[in-house]
């Protein structure tokens, strides 16, 4: 049986004077994240109800690609955003992929 593919989907809440570099910080990540071999999909969705606050849905192809893609400049950006306090809060959820569309 091959492996499944593997889902990350984070919940996070941007300080609001954080804002403006939350975002280009985000879509720099997005945009190169999907250019990465085993990245089936990397969607940035946000909040109806609350501005400030955003999901990261993400599926790749397997555990390696994960691994590989925390290696890669523009998800140490995220790291970096978190780490000097531009978040509110940030969860991480793992899954395995059952159905699974194509890439975007």
């Amino acid at each position: 049986m091959s492996e499944k593919p593997f889902s990350v989907i984070v919940e996070a809440e941007i300080k609001e004077d954080r804002m403006d570099e939350f975002m280009t910080m985000i879509e720099n990540n997005a945009k190169k994240s999907r250019q990465e071999p085993g990245c089936i999909r990397f969607d940035v969705l946000r909040d109806q109800g609350n501005p400030n606050k955003f999901w990261f849905y993400e599926v790749y192809e397997n555990k390696a690609a994960v691994d590989f893609h925390k290696t890669q400049a523009h998800y140490q950006g995220w790291a970096d955003f978190k780490e000097s306090g531009g978040t509110v809060s940030s969860v991480s959820h793992k899954a395995d992929g059952e159905f699974i569309g194509g890439k975007a």
